[in-house]
């Protein structure tokens, strides 16, 4: 027997607002207990803004279980991104699973431990980028299903797994980017649409292949008659995501792989750490909790500050060019 969602969940016409979200959690949140209830009001509008924005969605009463994995992937990127922290995506879940325990909805709970968002320190030195092998062996995965079946949404997509490891993007940045805002006098390529807030960045063009691969994302456009971006122009963005996620869990399924876009980000800024500090991060080279300042100031028979100083340069570097204006972030990517 289908249970009825009680009027209060889909009466609401937008619960990413404040007020409407801050109703739902009173009712949710029997206790009364203000801390709970603020818990769930963030909960609440983080799901309703994601539905919104990512799925098209504009009441929750019409989500899916697979719309909570997607769900559960945005969190796992912010996470990685240095957005919030993993302790705050439990809490999200937790909030969640109590609504959806409320209204029956068995279903669209998560767990947090299943989706890797259990509990943990806030910055954990794990390596989370996409090594060049497995990078090498999901590109010609694509590639190889772009000949076998000609299908060109496969080499798009390889493309746009490009783009992120060449320009650090975000796989939404990446997908949306119309291959266009190149400045070869400066050697800078504009980022605009798809970005954290609607904040445009300029991100460095640092060699030739940067160049050919943004003249060759051109010519795909222009072969399959993409008009916009780098996503079919019959397809939504929340289509390709689809799309491009089953891709995903095919290959890692087929090849026990943990491939995952955002670690193409990582590997970014890795390898520029290594370009502008001479140096591999530490999450790399495993001198963590500040040796690696030691290695450094030795290495270039400097001392300590003036290792700090040239590490605080790289990380702000880093930072801005990810999209981020805050330092702390690149712990998330570089370890410390």
């Amino acid at each position: 027997m289908k249970v009825k969602l009680k009027r209060n969940f889909i009466g609401e016409k937008d619960l990413s607002r404040k007020p409407a979200a801050f109703r739902l959690a009173k009712e949710v949140v029997r206790s009364g207990n203000e801390g709970t209830i603020k818990k769930t009001v963030t909960a609440i509008r983080k799901l309703a803004k994601f539905a919104k924005e990512e799925l098209e969605l504009k009441n929750l009463a019409k989500l899916h279980p697979e719309h909570m994995k997607e769900f559960a992937q945005y969190l796992r990127d912010e996470v990685g991104d240095g957005d919030i922290s993993k302790a705050h995506a439990a809490n999200i879940i937790s909030s969640l699973n109590r609504i959806f325990d409320h209204y029956g909805q068995d279903t669209l709970k998560l767990s947090a431990e299943a989706e890797g968002l259990n509990r943990g320190t806030r910055y954990y030195n794990i390596d989370r980028s996409v090594n060049y092998n497995l990078h090498k062996q999901f590109t010609n995965y694509l590639t190889e299903k772009f000949i076998s079946t000609g299908d060109h949404r496969f080499e798009a997509l390889r493309i746009q797994v490009e783009m992120e490891r060449e320009f650090g993007l975000r796989f939404k940045e990446s997908a949306l980017h119309d291959a266009k805002g190149i400045h070869k006098r400066d050697h800078l390529l504009d980022v605009v649409k798809g970005t954290k807030g609607g904040q445009p960045r300029q991100v460095p063009i640092r060699d030739e292949k940067g160049y050919e691969l943004l003249s060759y994302a051109k010519n795909l456009k222009n072969e399959f008659g993409y008009t916009k971006s780098l996503i079919p122009d019959d397809y939504s963005f929340n289509k390709w995501q689809n799309f491009a996620y089953n891709v995903v869990k095919d290959f890692n399924e087929r090849f026990n792989c943990n491939y995952h876009f955002h670690g193409e980000r990582h590997a970014y800024a890795q390898n520029r750490y290594l370009e502008l500090t001479g140096f591999d991060a530490p999450v790399v080279s495993g001198f963590t909790n500040g040796s690696y300042l030691e290695v450094m100031a030795e290495y270039y028979q400097i001392s300590i500050d003036e290792a700090k100083d040239l590490d605080y340069e790289a990380r702000m570097i880093i930072s801005e060019e990810l999209g981020h204006h805050r330092i702390d972030v690149t712990n998330y990517y570089l370890g410390k």
